[in-house]
């Protein structure tokens, strides 16, 4: 029952990581299909609304400085980071449903690592999302730990259990050292 259920919660969790992969390279694509001009007046004018409404100064600061970074390159670079990791996600999430086995230890590589970062991007902004992110992405990665314990022992059991019924049926003698 116990294993069951966490065969559920890897299936849910993954598939919620699929959608932000698919979310990822939605966001990507429409970041390098809008003009950086555009993208860089849109953040001014959410920049002065806010200002007018009497939002705290670091709001408006950091949004000044989203347009400049886009003016600088930063929209690019940003598009094609989302793009990149949600392509990844994507084959790691596929791999992962179809129960590929090589996709679970490049998955708890890939998460350890962007745990790592948004621990150190953590650092910078003080962001609590960063920390729940980084929570829920700890969670996947003992729940992918678990389901891929599972599998390679069921694997391992039947390459077993294959090699043994192939010794017996050679008439091969099959001693255990």
């Amino acid at each position: 029952m116990r294993e069951s259920n966490i065969h559920r919660l890897f299936e849910v969790s993954v598939a919620l990581k699929g959608l932000h992969a698919l979310l990822e390279l939605m966001t990507g694509a429409a970041i390098l299909a809008l003009s950086p001009v555009g993208v860089a007046n849109f953040f001014l004018d959410l920049a002065q609304r806010e200002q007018a409404q009497g939002a705290p100064v670091f709001i408006a600061d950091f949004l000044l400085a989203l347009a400049q970074g886009v003016q600088h390159g930063g929209q690019q670079f940003a598009g094609i980071y989302l793009l990149v990791v949600g392509l990844i996600n994507g084959a790691l999430v596929i791999g992962l449903l179809t129960g590929a086995l090589w996709s679970f230890p490049a998955a708890m590589a890939a998460l350890a690592l962007l745990m790592v970062y948004q621990l150190y991007r953590y650092t910078h902004t003080h962001s609590l999302a960063l920390i729940l992110l980084t929570l829920f992405d700890a969670v996947v990665w003992w729940l992918v730990w678990q389901e891929y314990r599972v599998l390679r022992f069921g694997a391992l059991r039947e390459r077993r259990s294959s090699l043994r019924s192939g010794l017996k049926r050679s008439g091969t003698l099959f001693v255990r050292r």
